[in-house]
């Protein structure tokens, strides 16, 4: 622990007289500092800052956003929460100071001071504090941390060179009974130059709730992982008074994260626990939803037969699976490892699914483990490490050590972004030793089935379609041949069940063409590696739409301009989509033939504003491309030089238009 100094200098003789009637109303001693401060509940427009001492003092937080501290508010800091030894069972009590600070502007950083008894106690840490606010962001997650081993030291040095918006703890933070004692020793004197300007947001584990079991044994004479509650202000939106504290939920940029306690599910009968849970996914429309606590629902070995674990997997994962939850994450068993995607107890290939990452390496003592069907990546292979003490020491065989490095003591950096979350796992000595990308759950923003030539609904088969959404396509990716692919970058698109052939994917955007022979109303449905979006579509018989800056020269293939025009009389090309069905056999998707060339079945005609409509020599598919309609027209060739508004028309619709620059034909 550490005691609060202040350097005593010589004061002028006009300020003697008021200094010494200042220092007479505050303890000539300074403050034993037990808690360091520390942040908790940060928001968009509040956080709470805890802090302990062994006295009852009174005090003042300062925060501003000027670092200088030239203009501050003031909070005063009258009340404490006294923790008498029987209570913490330690050699001493402590009163613990909490400041709530609301009214706050989102993204902003603050910087602040706690004084008390007129002495600083910010002195040694970091105090400051960034308000939550949307656009990335990035967390770091560990656990099974309190042994106050040497490796738990280690993992901190490298967590230390990061820099997080916040942390997760999963659970088991202080060794072997989550005391007082055990949680000062083991967790706030190793990670309070973080969490002077980090929140953490833990989970209570196992070991926490053997804190009434400590002194006396065997009595449950205290709340049931009661250090744990006492030392932690979580968000306050849980409705059943007995639970407060064990589980929680937040929101963090385009995230909502779900905080639960595995420890209720068997021992001590909780049903708010999990009809809270349903309510709370239920009510989130969060691009990401992300779950944690202690226990995992797919162990390895060390805990296969745990009950705990056993009742996470029958009770959190349906709801959350239920709930589109992407990602899981957990300790409990002393290693690292994640799941391939999971559904129903079983990994997929496609469709929704949910990731578990167990990362329960923070410095406890390493488990044995065993490979099993459903790992996608963690240590196959049974490693010679002893399942207690720190001084595990890594198989002798290196092949088999580099399988296993994964069981090493680590953390893990996840950095979430609107598209994607990017799991790091970082062992003690720095190394990246295992990542993955999850990619959001696809969906098509409203109206975002559109011509991609007139970005409007009007659809026609054999068509280019284009989707626009969000998380549609894990990279950006161009098909390179013909015929065109089904599949890029792992999504596919479907009308009514039938695949459409693709052109381009991105996480924003689809190009695809639709079949030649599908009229009436359907659904287009996008497939991705993290689940499915659908939209209506009505198809009609034609929806012609002309590419911009889609007329060109018949002769050269260069393209009309204000400063290349066309001629009267000349016979130009239009390139558009939407003209319908053909006269011939050809599958989408398909490069249309040069010999013989494949003509629309629709009637087409040409508008340029003239008196007369204009028919086309030829209305078909061009040569060589899938789903781009050519329709050749000579221009009358009496035409004077003038800018002419060009559409073309069928029986089912009329086109966009496009201005047509044209030249009198010279005498």
């Amino acid at each position: 622990m550490s005691r609060a100094t202040f350097e005593v200098r010589p004061l002028a003789p006009v300020c003697r007289l008021a200094a010494l009637t200042i220092l007479a109303s505050f303890p000539a001693f300074p403050a034993t500092v037990v808690h360091r401060p520390y942040l908790q509940n940060v928001g968009p427009d509040h956080v709470t800052i805890l802090w302990s001492t062994r006295e009852n003092l009174t005090g003042e937080l300062q925060y501003t956003t000027d670092k200088n501290f030239s203009n501050f508010t003031r909070v005063a800091i009258s009340n404490s929460i006294p923790y008498p030894q029987s209570v913490t069972h330690s050699s001493y009590a402590f009163f613990q100071y909490r400041a709530d600070l609301s009214g706050l502007s989102s993204g902003t950083t603050y910087f602040y001071k706690i004084l008390m008894g007129g002495q600083d106690i910010t002195t040694d840490i970091t105090p400051q504090f960034r308000t939550t606010a949307s656009g990335p962001f990035r967390f770091l997650v560990y656990g099974d941390s309190g042994q106050g081993s040497p490796e738990q030291l280690k993992v901190l040095n490298q967590m230390l060179l990061e820099q997080p918006d916040l942390v997760l703890h999963v659970g088991d933070i202080a060794y072997e009974n989550g005391t007082f004692d055990e949680f000062h020793d083991h967790h706030f004197e190793y990670y309070f130059s973080m969490m002077a300007h980090i929140p953490f947001y833990p989970v209570p584990g196992n070991h926490e709730y053997y804190s009434c079991d400590a002194p006396p044994p065997g009595q449950r004479n205290c709340p049931p992982a009661s250090p744990f509650l006492a030392l932690h202000a979580p968000p306050t939106n849980i409705p059943a008074a007995t639970d407060f504290g064990r589980y929680f939920s937040f929101d963090w940029g385009e995230a909502h994260f779900v905080a639960l306690d595995a420890n209720l599910l068997p021992g001590y009968g909780s049903t708010n626990e999990m009809a809270w849970l349903e309510q709370d996914l239920a009510a989130s429309t969060a691009k990401w939803k992300i779950a944690y606590w202690h226990q995992t629902p797919y162990p390895l070995q060390h805990h296969i037969d745990d009950i705990l674990d056993i009742s996470a997997r029958q009770m959190f994962v349906p709801i959350i699976e239920r709930h589109g939850v992407q990602l899981v994450l957990t300790g409990h068993e002393h290693e690292y490892f994640r799941t391939k995607p999971m559904r129903g107890d079983l990994p997929v290939t496609s469709g929704p699914a949910t990731l578990y990452v167990t990362s329960g390496g923070g410095g406890g003592p390493l488990h044995p483990v065993v490979p099993q069907p459903w790992v996608a990546s963690g240590c196959t292979f049974p490693p010679a490490i002893p399942s207690t003490g720190s001084q595990a020491v890594r198989p002798p065989d290196a092949a088999a050590a580099k399988l296993c490095e994964a069981t090493w003591w680590h953390y893990l950096r996840v950095e979430v972004t609107s598209s994607q979350i990017v799991i790091h796992a970082i062992d003690l000595n720095g190394v990246e030793f295992d990542t993955v990308a999850l990619n959001a759950t696809p969906s098509i923003s409203p109206g975002g089935v559109v011509n991609t030539a007139s970005y409007t609904p009007d659809l026609a088969p054999g068509s280019l379609v284009s989707i626009f959404g969000q998380s549609l396509a894990a990279a950006t990716q161009t098909a390179s041949q013909y015929p065109l692919p089904s599949v890029l970058s792992g999504t596919s698109v479907t009308l009514n069940g039938t695949p459409l052939s693709l052109f381009y994917v991105s996480a924003g955007q689809i190009n695809a063409q639709l079949p030649l022979d599908f009229v009436g109303a359907g659904t287009l449905q996008v497939t991705t590696a993290t689940g499915t979006a659908s939209a209506s579509a009505t198809v009609s018989t034609t929806a012609p739409a002309v590419f911009q800056s889609g007329v060109l020269h018949h002769t050269t293939g260069a393209p009309v301009t204000t400063t290349s025009p066309a001629t009267a009389g000349e016979i130009l090309d239009v390139y558009l989509t939407g003209l319908g069905q053909v006269n011939g056999s050809l599958t989408a998707g398909q490069p249309a033939p040069a010999s013989p060339p494949l003509s629309v079945v629709a009637t087409v005609a040409v508008d340029i504003g003239t008196a007369s409509l204009m028919t086309p020599i030829f209305s078909g598919l061009t040569p060589g491309l899938a789903g781009v309609y050519q329709v050749s027209v000579g221009l009358p060739p009496d035409l004077p030089t003038n800018t002419y508004p060009l559409r073309v028309i069928t029986k089912g619709g009329v086109s966009n238009t496009e201005n047509i620059p044209v030249r009198a034909r010279t005498p």
